[in-house]
């Protein structure tokens, strides 16, 4: 029996439960960069062990110690995500290293825009309508954002094209712009065995969710509506099922910025055009 190695981002698990569920023609385990950093030299160790490895470009900088070319074939593959459910999602910066806040790394562009531009914090709940979403770009990013998603599977030999189409259909299939959901894992690792000559095995004893317990980032009332699915301001941390609704993240993303020195905080480069964006029209 063939032995596969998946190794991507936080979906590895996921993913590599979902390759496993739908086939028993091989044995799959999962290793991400954090797993593998915390026991580098075993899992160096145990890479001979297996004949196949699927990674996804963006690990391997994360891992340069790791003797991938242990392993005979590797397969490509692209990570998801998708920004048409949670465009006000971004990353920031305190002195060069993600910020963490109420939500984990996640943090709301009008938020730290409204904080830098020195709106009062009672007047910045006020700006999250749906008039200032249009206003933001937020309605626009939906085809966008499934035709990139496809051409990256697409570049990679998967066809996710007819699995997609069955997402999003009464509720997001992300969690965060690079969370989703176990069901696309789950077809993702369809396409996957269907490239690689295995005929999957589906059923509806899919694997446990485990990105449910990570950090939520809500889906807006108001996005939710553009993008047929419902929305509500509950904010939840990983580890923590206790809604945040969104005075309370206001709140506490206020005082975490207002703790550290302004020239600290910077967004992520991919969002700097978006904050600046925002705070032109405050």
């Amino acid at each position: 029996m063939e032995r596969w190695l998946v190794m991507s981002n936080c979906q590895t698990v996921g993913l590599a439960n979902s390759l496993q569920a739908q086939t028993g023609e091989v044995a799959v385990d999962g290793l991400d960069p954090s797993q593998f950093k915390a026991r580098a030299w075993r899992a160096n160790a145990r890479m001979k062990r297996y004949d196949r490895l699927l990674l996804a470009d963006a690990v391997w900088p994360e891992v340069p110690k790791a003797r991938l070319e242990r392993i005979g074939a590797h397969v490509r593959l692209p990570v998801m995500t998708f920004r048409g459910y949670h465009p006000d999602l971004v990353y920031i910066f305190n002195r060069g290293k993600p910020l963490s806040g109420p939500v984990s790394h996640y943090h709301s562009a009008i938020a730290f825009a409204c904080f830098r531009q020195g709106i009062a914090l009672a007047d910045v709940p006020s700006y999250f309508t749906g008039a200032f979403f249009e206003k933001c770009g937020y309605f626009g990013l939906w085809a966008g954002e499934r035709d990139r998603l496809l051409a990256e599977f697409r570049g990679c030999g998967l066809e996710i094209g007819p699995y997609f189409r069955n997402w999003g259909r009464g509720a997001a299939f992300m969690y965060s712009y690079n969370h989703p959901r176990i069901q696309p894992l789950y077809d993702m690792a369809s396409t996957i065995l269907e490239t690689l000559g295995v005929t999957p095995q589906r059923s509806d004893l899919i694997p446990h969710d485990n990105l449910a317990s990570s950090a939520i980032f809500p889906v807006y009332p108001e996005v939710g509506e553009a993008t047929g699915v419902s929305g509500q301001y509950i904010f939840r941390t990983t580890g923590d099922y206790r809604p945040i609704g969104l005075s309370e993240f206001l709140a506490r993303c206020y005082d975490l910025y207002g703790s550290i020195p302004a020239e600290d905080l910077a967004p992520f480069p991919e969002f700097r055009d978006q904050v600046e964006h925002i705070s032109g029209l405050l």
